[in-house]
């Protein structure tokens, strides 16, 4: 079977219904520990490639619209304290950009070079960015290819 889907395979490949995926760090860390704690055998691995891998940032905003401004800052800055950004990296496995949490991070989460990723594999590492139209159309007819098989 072949399926492209953003989320469903962080269970699926807990529980054993796919073997193969690329996936965001955290998602595949998640999935083992699923897989572990229903004890069905399945062993999850994960690595960033050896050619580099692209990276994303989760970012909070306030809609320019918003009718709660300044909860929203309270909801960031209460997200920003390094106790909550550690206990975050912990739950889901995902690094944070909070430098102050580091010290408060399990040493098994931030020593994990597939969360947080050396000096090294950091230079291989790129982000993606906005493209021209007639670009992104191209690469959206390929991308439906792939997904299709046509």
């Amino acid at each position: 079977m072949r399926k492209f889907h953003s989320s469903e395979y962080l269970s699926a490949l807990a529980s054993g219904e796919i073997c193969f995926v690329v996936g965001w760090s955290g998602d595949i860390m998640q999935a083992r520990s699923r897989a572990a704690e229903a004890k069905t055998g399945v062993e999850i691995g994960y690595t960033i490639p050896k050619e580099g891998a692209q990276m994303f940032f989760d970012n909070l905003a306030i809609p320019a619209d918003a009718k709660n401004v300044a909860e929203a800052y309270e909801l960031i800055n209460y997200l920003y304290r390094p106790d909550v950004a550690a206990k975050n990296s912990n739950f889901l496995s995902y690094a944070n950009g909070n430098l102050a949490s580091q010290k408060l991070i399990d040493p098994k989460i931030f020593n994990d070079k597939n969360i947080y990723p050396d000096a090294a594999m950091q230079k291989k590492l790129f982000v993606i960015t906005a493209r021209d139209p007639a670009t992104q159309r191209i690469i959206n007819r390929l991308w439906t290819r792939v997904k299709t098989g046509k």
